[in-house]
């Protein structure tokens, strides 16, 4: 019946592939959804090489729509380049993501430094609203 969704066969496309940033000696993820009837199968690849789940630190876990790739313990050799495959009967898409050693230009302030500077700012502020009345 035309316009069923049930008789539609579309082969995988790669939505996207997505990290949110992984810092050494941290954990982290990268996720890749895939739009597919009947549902993908994914595979991980770093490099040319294929990942398995349970090997250097990584867990694959893969859904009818998405895979989530995790690393628990961040090292120098998890960088590199990434791609999520998705694979159907029908065909097969894929994407990658180049996973970047962190700039050490970028400095970040936490702990008590954080609540001083967030002082600051509110007494710079308030000076500001003062000396105009």
């Amino acid at each position: 019946m035309k316009g069923d969704k049930s008789s539609m066969r579309d082969p995988p496309a790669v939505m996207e592939i997505k990290s949110p940033g992984m810092v050494l000696g941290k954990g982290g993820l990268l996720r890749c959804e895939a739009l597919a009837v009947p549902a993908a199968a994914f595979e991980w690849y770093k490099g040319d090489k294929k990942l398995a789940s349970g090997r250097q630190g990584i867990q694959i876990k893969n859904f009818s729509t998405r895979s989530i790739l995790t690393v628990t313990n961040i090292t120098e050799d998890h960088y590199g380049n990434y791609t999520c495959v998705a694979v159907n009967k029908l065909g097969t898409s894929s994407a990658s993501h180049f996973l970047h050693v962190p700039s050490t230009e970028h400095y970040w302030i936490t702990g008590s430094a954080e609540v001083i500077l967030s002082w600051w700012c509110l007494v710079m502020a308030l000076s500001c609203l003062v000396s105009t009345y």
